[in-house]
């Protein structure tokens, strides 16, 4: 019986010890291709997510100028400012989508991609969302090449971002149209744009890992697609 439980308790020792090195050595390869980012790469990335951040820095201040302004009993002027962010998530959603659609074609030109992780499901509002990031997790594990989970990470963004969206516009609906004030209608709002941005922000740190990876020739062209010269945004 000992004999049989010596090489097993080797083999876990040395899974353990492996998993622990996996994951020392995975934040070493992060720190260095961190600081791989060329001038050229630092504006494309700067100018992209100052754009996305703008956006969803504005309905954030347009979600609390509504919830301040219910609180004080005006409901009129909330569902003013619920129908703005609505319209500002509206219209900046497909861009987004198509940022993410743009970089999946992208990696089709880098050799070797810093690594990924998988959305942490334990912060989203939307059980959708919660759900979305357990499959991410499990398929992140069973994938062999960074590249493969960098472009399934890209997919779920896109999904978690469209279900968001839909779920916010949804939302929005419900409460003008009933003017409801309930208030756990109105936190679900609030939580669901909280998802928005947390997507938001995972789509720039995604973006900055693939202008990492790409050369600067291939960066410029990604930079023409994203950020069209003509174009009155910058996506």
């Amino acid at each position: 019986m000992i004999r049989l439980l010596i090489p097993f308790a080797m083999l876990i020792g040395g899974w353990i010890a492996f998993a622990i090195l996996a994951q020392r050595n995975e934040k070493k390869v992060q720190a260095e291709w961190s600081e791989l980012l060329d001038p050229t790469s630092e504006g494309i990335f700067q100018k992209a997510s100052l754009e996305i951040e703008g956006h969803t820095a504005t309905v954030g201040v347009v979600m609390s100028e509504a919830m301040e302004v219910r609180q004080l009993g005006d409901l009129d002027e909330a569902i003013r400012f619920l129908n703005i962010g609505g319209d500002v998530i509206e219209r900046f959603t497909p861009n987004l989508l198509a940022l993410l659609s743009v970089m999946a074609k992208f990696t089709r030109m880098v050799s070797a991609i810093a690594p990924v992780n998988p959305i942490v499901p334990g912060d989203f509002h939307l059980s959708e969302l919660t759900s979305l990031a357990h499959l991410h997790r499990i398929l992140h594990h069973i994938l062999a090449s960074t590249k493969q989970r960098f472009r399934l990470k890209l997919y779920i963004l896109g999904k978690g971002l469209s279900i968001t969206s839909h779920y916010f516009a949804k939302s929005i609906r419900n409460v003008v149209t009933h003017r409801s004030s309930d208030d756990r209608e109105w936190d679900q709002i609030l939580g669901v744009q909280q998802d928005f941005q947390r997507l938001s922000n995972e789509s720039v740190r995604s973006f900055r890992v693939l202008l990492e990876a790409l050369s600067c020739d291939a960066a410029r062209e990604l930079s023409r697609q994203v950020c069209p010269p003509s174009a009155e945004s910058g996506l």
